[in-house]
């Protein structure tokens, strides 16, 4: 359901939150646009009952958590920038493994440049993405794990030049992430026990 009544609009959803077929999640939102160059937003969202399933698609603790987003756009040619501020947690629930709560705190800086037509680098952008997160508990306790074992932190930079010309377009993305409080075997590499990941993406396609 959406409503607008300028300069505000509201969304409600009810849904299967990450894909489990389970219809046990409800989401909202709602966005203010100060200016035609800014927009505040605000994105929550949560599972109001149990959910046991888990598959590739449907990370299990993650799909029994509340999330709640507060997003800030600024767009005005070149520039495109959305830093925004993110925090979840998943409660205490022995039927999914889960033995204390747990939570996340997380925030991010998007930002992308566009070269005017009228410049050699026309048709050129430049995405880069800042991210940073941590997540609270212990092992011990018998907390869930939400990132790289429970109480793991982790960051990220991601670069993404793209070079768009009519309907095609080419790109190339590096990323880096690094973390710390880890646990061993959930990690990266072939064993789990790599600390940092480094990757890098060509992509090229049409646009409909």
């Amino acid at each position: 359901m959406n409503y607008t009544a300028a300069p505000f609009a509201f969304a409600f959803s009810w849904n299967d939150g990450f894909y489990s077929n389970r219809y046990t999640w409800l989401w909202g939102s709602a966005a203010y646009t100060l200016d035609k160059e800014n927009t505040f937003s605000v994105v929550a969202g949560g599972n109001y009952a149990h959910t046991t399933k888990a598959t590739l698609a449907t990370p299990l603790f993650q799909n029994n958590e509340t999330i709640l987003n507060v997003i800030y756009t600024y767009n005005s040619a070149p520039w495109t920038i959305t830093p925004y501020f993110q925090y979840t947690n998943v409660p205490a629930a022995s039927s999914i493994g889960a033995l204390t709560s747990a939570s996340t705190y997380g925030g991010a800086i998007l930002a992308n440049y566009s070269f005017s037509d009228d410049t050699a680098l026309s048709g050129v952008s430049m995405p880069v993405r800042l991210e940073y997160i941590s997540s609270t508990g212990s092992a011990a306790s018998g907390a869930p794990n939400l990132l790289y074992g429970p109480g793991s932190k982790a960051w990220s930079i991601t670069v993404t030049p793209t070079y768009q010309y009519k309907i095609y377009f080419a790109r190339v993305e590096f990323s880096h992430v690094g973390t710390s409080n880890t646990t061993a075997g959930l990690i990266f590499g072939p064993n789990g026990t790599n600390t940092t990941q480094t990757r890098g993406v060509f992509e090229v396609g049409v646009m409909f």
